[in-house]
């Protein structure tokens, strides 16, 4: 039995408790759920949209009343997870204690925000391995959509790491080339970790990762602020 069974009513009628752009809604949150767990256990390549439909308990049409092919379905998850990460991250740095009108140095400052940031990015990407490899893996080289959809995130997360440098502050120009590629080698660095853990090979410790990467980020600012 599928979650849809039965025909949609006339526009706006309520059934179970719910309208049609509710029902919408759940039934696209349900392949996004699917996709997640598809997509990340056996990858994009090998999955059908009929084992996508299977698996969210839900008939073709719905599909496409959502996604135009599995590429939108794959950059709905992906933006999903990214979302995901990113709330994780904003919470973690809401958490840590304003210390700008004490005698803490600047840079012992960026050095905690960027660790703490790291710690969450990273307990959710370890946490849940479909995230892992939807983000690193899975859309990587697919179309021309999702290429910029992944530059974009990288952007986004360029430009946070911007934010934890200079708050208000304009930064100089040549840091926010140095936040893409900081955040380039970041990525890369999970890549690695993943594919290594994936087939069972010695791979570097997470903590290692994250130690690595603040250190880079604090050179950075040191040479660049």
């Amino acid at each position: 039995m599928t979650l849809e069974t039965s025909q949609p009513g006339p526009s706006g009628r309520l059934y179970a408790g719910t309208g049609p752009e509710q029902r919408q809604a759940r039934r696209r949150a349900a392949f996004v759920d699917a996709g997640l767990d598809l997509f990340g256990r056996e990858g994009f390549r090998h999955v059908s949209v009929k084992r996508l439909c299977d698996e969210a308990g839900l008939t073709q049409r719905y599909f496409y009343e959502s996604f135009s092919d599995r590429n939108a379905l794959l950059a709905a998850v992906y933006e999903h997870c990214v979302d995901i990460c990113r709330a994780a991250v904003g919470e973690s740095l809401l958490q840590v204690p304003d210390t700008t009108t004490n005698d803490v140095p600047n840079e012992q400052r960026l050095a905690e925000l960027t660790r703490v940031a790291l710690d969450a990015l990273l307990e959710r990407l370890t946490g849940d391995r479909r995230m892992a490899r939807v983000i690193l893996v899975e859309v990587v080289g697919v179309d021309a959509s999702l290429e910029r959809l992944r530059m974009d995130a990288i952007h986004a997360w360029a430009q946070l790491a911007i934010d934890i440098a200079f708050d208000d502050e304009q930064p100089p120009a040549r840091f926010q080339l140095a936040a893409v590629g900081l955040i380039g080698a970041l990525t890369q660095l999970l890549v690695d970790w993943y594919i290594a853990t994936d087939a069972g090979a010695p791979a570097a410790d997470v903590s290692d990762i994250r130690d690595v990467c603040v250190d880079m980020f604090i050179a950075t600012y040191q040479r660049l602020a």
